[in-house]
């Protein structure tokens, strides 16, 4: 397994300083986001990848896991399939190997029905980028289809495993949360009881390739992976019985004190250092 960061938890902090704490804590794999104003490390827009490849390169990491896309809420989004592929093209560009991105939160005026056919027919545009540039993309349960083991299955049933695949998030799933992003806002929200995580991860684990390992307490604020409720114990033992070799990524909502959040990370790798070795 890939033990890795997400540099979300420094949104609030520039890149670079942001990456030279993840390695310094001995992260030898990160990953980021495109998705600004909630985490601007990132304008696919914009940025050079090659500048990102040279910061890997210069810091000392071995791999940048992932990249969440811009306006990852497909259903809603009405820039979600031009921005998805200027996503994959970037990623492609900067030799990352998954995209990150979700179904979001359908309008509440529309069916499940017509959400999920929207949903299927912006994929399908998508996952033809994917597939031209060698790029797989990784749905998180973040939505309405995705936070549940059934909407999962059926999810994966709209691409072949080397394009369409999982970015698992059992924090996620625990408190059936959703994260509305893109348009210039974002917004997480919480509603229904959450599924047992490490149910849903055996019934698709097949379909992941990469993991966010994210631990909150009873009062859902984000605590050091191994402090709070969140049974990543149990998830990371089970990718290590069926010899997952993908990236397991510390990932929070993002701090804004460097310190603290340096903090969370140095004791989220030594807990799952110990859990992935022992």
């Amino acid at each position: 397994m890939k033990l890795g960061c997400g540099t979300v938890l420094f949104r609030q902090f520039d890149l670079e300083r942001s990456l030279e704490a993840i390695r310094k804590i001995g992260f030898e794999y990160f990953e980021t986001q495109a998705v600004g104003p909630w985490c601007p490390h990132v304008n696919v827009e914009k940025d050079d990848p090659e500048r990102l490849v040279r910061l890997k390169d210069r810091f000392g990491f071995r791999e940048i896991t992932g990249l969440w896309s811009l306006n990852g809420n497909i259903i809603a989004n009405e820039n979600a399939v031009a921005s998805g592929i200027r996503s994959i093209e970037w990623a492609a560009a900067a030799g990352i190997p998954v995209l990150h991105t979700g179904d979001g939160k359908k309008p509440k005026e529309m069916s499940d029905e017509d959400a999920y056919k929207v949903f299927a027919e912006k994929l399908s545009r998508i996952l033809e980028a994917a597939r031209k540039y060698g790029v797989t993309v990784a749905i998180e349960p973040h939505g309405t289809f995705s936070l549940t083991l059934e909407g999962l299955r059926k999810m994966m049933t709209l691409g072949e495993p080397d394009v369409l695949a999982i970015n698992y998030d059992a924090c996620n799933i625990l408190r059936a949360g959703y994260v509305e992003s893109g348009n210039n806002r974002s917004g997480y929200k919480t509603e229904g009881a959450g599924e047992d995580e490490l149910a849903v991860l055996k019934g698709i684990a097949d379909r992941v390739v990469h993991c966010h390992a994210k631990d909150i307490n009873r009062e859902k604020v984000c605590v050091p992976v191994g402090d709070g409720i969140v049974n990543i114990k149990g998830c990371v033992e089970h990718l290590k019985a069926i010899g997952y070799a993908g990236a397991v990524s510390v990932e929070t909502e993002g701090g804004d004190d460097f310190d603290e959040v340096v903090a969370l990370a140095a004791k989220s790798y030594a807990y799952l250092d110990r859990l992935i070795r022992g």
